[in-house]
Protein backbone atom coordinates (compact mmCIF):
# COMPACT_ATOMS: atom_id res chain seq x y z
CA UNK A 1 0.00 0.00 0.00
CA UNK A 2 1.23 3.42 -1.52
CA UNK A 3 1.57 6.08 1.43
CA UNK A 4 -0.20 9.17 0.37
CA UNK A 5 2.23 11.36 1.69
CA UNK A 6 4.65 11.98 -1.40
CA UNK A 7 7.22 14.85 -1.43
CA UNK A 8 4.67 16.66 -3.57
CA UNK A 9 1.61 16.39 -1.38
CA UNK A 10 4.07 17.19 1.61
CA UNK A 11 5.09 20.36 -0.04
CA UNK A 12 1.65 21.41 -0.74
CA UNK A 13 1.22 21.60 2.82
CA UNK A 14 3.88 23.38 4.10
CA UNK A 15 3.24 25.82 1.62
CA UNK A 16 -0.44 25.79 2.51
CA UNK A 17 0.83 26.35 5.80
CA UNK A 18 3.59 28.84 5.48
CA UNK A 19 1.56 30.92 3.21
CA UNK A 20 -0.89 32.61 5.71
CA UNK A 21 2.20 32.94 8.35
CA UNK A 22 4.21 34.81 5.61
CA UNK A 23 1.35 36.82 4.84
CA UNK A 24 0.62 37.84 8.87
CA UNK A 25 4.60 38.42 8.96
CA UNK A 26 4.41 40.68 6.09
CA UNK A 27 1.12 42.77 6.77
CA UNK A 28 3.23 43.01 10.64
CA UNK A 29 6.53 44.64 9.22
CA UNK A 30 4.04 47.08 6.38
CA UNK A 31 2.51 48.20 9.75
CA UNK A 32 5.96 48.46 10.87
CA UNK A 33 7.29 50.67 9.02
CA UNK A 34 4.14 52.37 8.09
CA UNK A 35 3.99 53.60 11.10
CA UNK A 36 7.56 54.42 11.90
CA UNK A 37 6.86 56.66 8.58
CA UNK A 38 4.04 58.36 10.00
CA UNK A 39 5.95 59.34 13.47
CA UNK A 40 8.85 60.69 11.56
CA UNK A 41 6.28 62.71 9.19
CA UNK A 42 4.11 63.88 12.60
CA UNK A 43 7.90 65.32 14.28
CA UNK A 44 8.99 66.64 10.97
CA UNK A 45 5.95 68.58 10.91
CA UNK A 46 6.04 69.51 14.30
CA UNK A 47 9.68 70.71 13.62
CA UNK A 48 8.66 72.47 10.94
CA UNK A 49 5.57 74.48 12.87
CA UNK A 50 8.19 75.25 15.41
CA UNK A 51 11.04 76.24 13.45
CA UNK A 52 8.25 78.60 11.99
CA UNK A 53 7.46 80.34 15.74
CA UNK A 54 10.58 81.03 16.12
CA UNK A 55 10.89 82.63 12.53
CA UNK A 56 8.01 84.96 13.57
CA UNK A 57 9.72 86.23 16.94
CA UNK A 58 13.35 86.22 15.14
CA UNK A 59 12.85 87.61 11.76
CA UNK A 60 11.51 90.87 13.25
CA UNK A 61 14.34 91.51 15.18
CA UNK A 62 17.07 90.29 12.66
CA UNK A 63 14.94 93.00 10.48
CA UNK A 64 15.15 96.15 13.06
CA UNK A 65 18.83 95.51 13.20
CA UNK A 66 19.89 95.24 9.79
CA UNK A 67 17.67 98.51 9.49
CA UNK A 68 19.39 99.63 12.27
CA UNK A 69 23.05 99.21 10.97
CA UNK A 70 22.45 100.15 7.00
CA UNK A 71 19.97 103.22 7.77
CA UNK A 72 16.99 102.62 6.21
CA UNK A 73 13.59 102.48 7.77
CA UNK A 74 13.23 103.12 11.39
CA UNK A 75 16.58 103.16 12.67
CA UNK A 76 16.50 106.94 13.34
CA UNK A 77 13.75 106.14 15.84
CA UNK A 78 16.04 103.48 17.73
CA UNK A 79 18.26 104.27 20.74
CA UNK A 80 21.62 102.18 21.33
CA UNK A 81 20.89 100.98 24.20
CA UNK A 82 17.23 99.32 22.11
CA UNK A 83 20.06 98.15 19.90
CA UNK A 84 21.86 96.51 22.67
CA UNK A 85 18.86 95.04 23.99
CA UNK A 86 17.97 93.72 20.55
CA UNK A 87 21.44 91.57 20.76
CA UNK A 88 20.68 90.27 23.72
CA UNK A 89 17.23 89.06 22.99
CA UNK A 90 18.49 87.50 19.55
CA UNK A 91 21.59 85.76 21.14
CA UNK A 92 19.25 84.44 23.83
CA UNK A 93 16.52 82.93 21.43
CA UNK A 94 19.42 81.43 18.70
CA UNK A 95 21.17 79.96 21.75
CA UNK A 96 17.74 78.44 22.61
CA UNK A 97 16.70 77.57 18.98
CA UNK A 98 20.34 76.21 18.26
CA UNK A 99 19.20 72.21 19.05
CA UNK A 100 15.85 72.72 16.14
CA UNK A 101 17.89 74.06 13.61
CA UNK A 102 21.22 73.71 11.27
CA UNK A 103 24.80 74.82 12.52
CA UNK A 104 24.58 76.55 9.46
CA UNK A 105 21.96 78.73 10.51
CA UNK A 106 23.31 79.26 14.12
CA UNK A 107 26.70 79.94 12.72
CA UNK A 108 24.75 82.56 10.43
CA UNK A 109 23.29 84.41 13.18
CA UNK A 110 26.65 84.50 14.88
CA UNK A 111 28.39 86.02 11.67
CA UNK A 112 25.79 88.60 11.24
CA UNK A 113 25.67 89.38 15.21
CA UNK A 114 29.62 89.85 15.04
CA UNK A 115 29.28 92.27 11.75
CA UNK A 116 26.71 94.61 14.14
CA UNK A 117 28.27 93.96 17.40
CA UNK A 118 32.30 93.83 19.00
CA UNK A 119 31.49 91.77 21.98
CA UNK A 120 33.72 90.80 25.13
CA UNK A 121 34.84 94.81 25.85
CA UNK A 122 35.21 93.85 29.41
CA UNK A 123 33.96 92.66 32.13
CA UNK A 124 30.45 93.96 33.10
CA UNK A 125 30.46 96.39 29.81
CA UNK A 126 27.86 96.12 27.29
CA UNK A 127 28.75 95.14 23.20
CA UNK A 128 29.63 98.07 21.20
CA UNK A 129 27.97 98.77 18.06
CA UNK A 130 30.06 98.57 14.50
CA UNK A 131 28.70 101.82 13.30
CA UNK A 132 29.45 104.75 12.79
CA UNK A 133 27.73 107.70 15.55
CA UNK A 134 28.52 110.94 14.22
CA UNK A 135 26.28 110.18 10.99
CA UNK A 136 23.39 109.10 13.95
CA UNK A 137 24.36 111.63 15.85
CA UNK A 138 23.32 114.47 13.29
CA UNK A 139 20.28 112.88 12.53
CA UNK A 140 18.77 112.23 15.81
CA UNK A 141 17.91 115.64 17.43
CA UNK A 142 17.59 114.10 20.97
CA UNK A 143 21.09 112.92 21.12
CA UNK A 144 22.95 112.40 24.48
CA UNK A 145 26.48 113.02 24.12
CA UNK A 146 27.08 109.79 26.97
CA UNK A 147 25.61 107.42 23.95
CA UNK A 148 28.83 107.46 22.13
CA UNK A 149 30.07 105.02 24.48
CA UNK A 150 28.39 102.29 22.73
CA UNK A 151 30.07 102.57 19.62
CA UNK A 152 33.23 101.21 18.21
CA UNK A 153 36.28 103.50 17.48
CA UNK A 154 35.59 104.39 13.53
CA UNK A 155 38.32 101.92 12.16
CA UNK A 156 35.93 99.09 13.30
CA UNK A 157 32.72 100.02 11.85
CA UNK A 158 31.12 97.09 9.89
CA UNK A 159 30.66 97.67 5.77
CA UNK A 160 27.05 97.96 4.77
CA UNK A 161 27.44 95.45 1.96
CA UNK A 162 29.15 92.98 4.20
CA UNK A 163 25.93 93.39 7.03
CA UNK A 164 23.52 93.33 4.52
CA UNK A 165 25.24 89.99 2.85
CA UNK A 166 25.30 88.39 6.12
CA UNK A 167 21.50 89.36 6.67
CA UNK A 168 20.41 87.61 3.65
CA UNK A 169 22.32 84.42 4.62
CA UNK A 170 20.77 84.28 8.06
CA UNK A 171 16.99 84.96 6.33
CA UNK A 172 18.02 81.98 3.61
CA UNK A 173 19.16 79.57 6.58
CA UNK A 174 15.82 80.57 7.79
CA UNK A 175 13.89 79.28 4.49
CA UNK A 176 16.27 76.27 4.23
CA UNK A 177 15.48 75.24 7.73
CA UNK A 178 11.86 75.77 7.05
CA UNK A 179 11.70 74.38 3.73
CA UNK A 180 10.75 76.83 1.42
CA UNK A 181 13.79 76.73 -0.68
CA UNK A 182 16.57 73.93 -1.43
CA UNK A 183 20.16 74.29 0.27
CA UNK A 184 21.70 74.90 -2.77
CA UNK A 185 19.72 78.42 -4.01
CA UNK A 186 21.56 81.59 -3.09
CA UNK A 187 20.05 83.85 -0.29
CA UNK A 188 19.28 86.38 -3.70
CA UNK A 189 17.77 83.66 -5.44
CA UNK A 190 15.30 83.10 -2.28
CA UNK A 191 14.26 86.74 -1.39
CA UNK A 192 13.60 87.81 -4.78
CA UNK A 193 11.33 84.76 -5.30
CA UNK A 194 9.68 85.01 -1.65
CA UNK A 195 9.06 88.85 -2.48
CA UNK A 196 7.21 88.18 -5.80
Amino acid sequence: MSSPWNSLEIAKFVASILTPIAIVMLGIYVHRVTKRFEDFQWKSQKLIEKRIAIYDELAPLFNDLLCYFTYVGSWKEMRPTDVISLKRKIDRQTHLAAPLFTASFFHACQDFQHLCFRAYTGWGMDARLRTDWVRRKEAQPDWHDDWERYYCDSQDVSDLKQIHAAYMKVMNEFAINIGVTNPDATATETVSRNSR
